[in-house]
């Protein structure tokens, strides 16, 4: 039985690339009980393993630019990896044309119209990780750390891009960047279909606050997609109501004119630079690369930043247990920051209640 099971996927997974009928061709591994209190929504770029037991994870090391998405859901009780959904995308550029089977679709009428949920949040963590971190220990400490007071009022969802690697190998991280870009571009594709759909949104609640969250390498993988979008001439969208860059290794003069986020307010209401000059990861990039990173230096110019960003610095509050991890992981370990992303989400769930 576990054989024809593996038989069976792999099969979809070949069949639905013989008839090519749209830029992104999905593919549905589930169609029911995919979403449940206990389930996290997921995605990734990276290789997915089907072992013996029909179980499925993805590969930790050696990813590639696959033009692939893996929609899925983390179990916080068991562990266990759900595949929902494939999306591939068969053109040459980044996508423009209508996704046959948006996801996101599903999982708004699951959080926002069952579960009464408004704030969506998804986080893009950093490179040199392995699988397990970026999704099962990452996401069993965030629930850890800020417990039922985030996960009943936010969905929270992760990009798991990247490979495990060695901080020595870390200038390979802009190679891989543009790759995780690439694939990144299929769910901000999907994203701009379906937030900017107001056929769908006249019949439905149009009352979501939603929100990204950049940390360390990440960074260069969002830098990276605006400027090939750019260069592909895809305006943006607004689909954000705040961007937040947390640990950045984007240069100093990213938001200057001419310069990648300097027309982010086209996709998102706010931006949120954080600032922590003890961090020793972007030191030692600093060092190594020979280039400033605004993520611990801070903008070039701060007086002439655009209107919608919001710089915080939060080198005083960073404290001995943030150090144990280079003073890099404070979204995790700073009580002060926990309090204060709490109180973002309060705050958006009073501004909704009085609309």
């Amino acid at each position: 039985m576990q054989i024809a099971l593996k038989i069976k996927l792999l099969f979809l997974l070949f069949i639905s690339t013989l008839f090519v009928k749209a830029q992104i061709e999905t593919t549905i591994f589930n169609e029911s009980g995919r979403l449940r209190p206990e389930k996290m929504p997921f995605f990734t770029n990276r290789q997915l393993v089907v072992s013996e037991d029909n179980t499925y994870s993805f590969k930790n090391s050696d990813t590639q630019q696959t033009n692939t998405l893996y929609f899925c859901t983390y179990n916080y009780e068991t562990g266990e990896i759900d595949l929902n959904m494939r999306a591939l995308n068969m053109g040459e550029g980044y996508p423009v044309e209508k996704v046959n089977h948006n996801i996101l679709y599903d999982i708004y009428e699951y959080y926002r119209l069952k579960k009464g949920i408004k704030n969506f949040y998804i986080i893009v963590g950093g490179y040199g990780k392995s699988f397990d971190k970026q999704v099962n220990s990452y996401m069993q400490r965030l629930k850890i750390q800020y417990g039922d007071s985030l996960f009943q009022k936010a969905l929270v969802s992760v990009f798991a891009w990247g490979t495990q690697d060695k901080a020595y190998r870390y200038y390979n991280a802009l190679r891989v960047s543009k790759r995780g870009a690439a694939d990144f571009a299929i769910f901000q594709h999907m994203l701009d279909e379906f937030m900017s759909d107001t056929a769908y949104f006249e019949d439905h609640p149009n009352d979501l606050t939603v929100s990204i969250l950049f940390s360390s390498m990440a960074n260069e993988l969002f830098r990276s997609y605006i400027l090939e979008r750019k260069k592909q001439n895809i305006p943006l969208v607004k689909t954000y109501n705040n961007i937040t860059f947390v640990g950045s290794v984007a240069p100093r003069n990213v938001f200057e004119e001419g310069e990648a986020f300097h027309n982010l307010n086209q996709m998102t209401d706010t931006v949120r630079l954080v600032i922590n000059s003890k961090d020793i990861l972007l030191k030692m990039s600093s060092l190594a690369h020979l280039k400033n990173r605004i993520g611990n230096k801070g903008p070039s110019n701060p007086d002439n930043l655009p209107g919608f960003v919001k710089v915080s610095d939060i080198k005083g509050i960073i404290t001995k247990e943030d150090m144990k991890r280079m003073g890099h992981d404070y979204v995790l370990t700073n009580p002060i920051f926990q309090d204060a992303l709490l109180e973002s989400i309060e705050r958006n769930i009073e501004s909704k209640s009085e609309e």
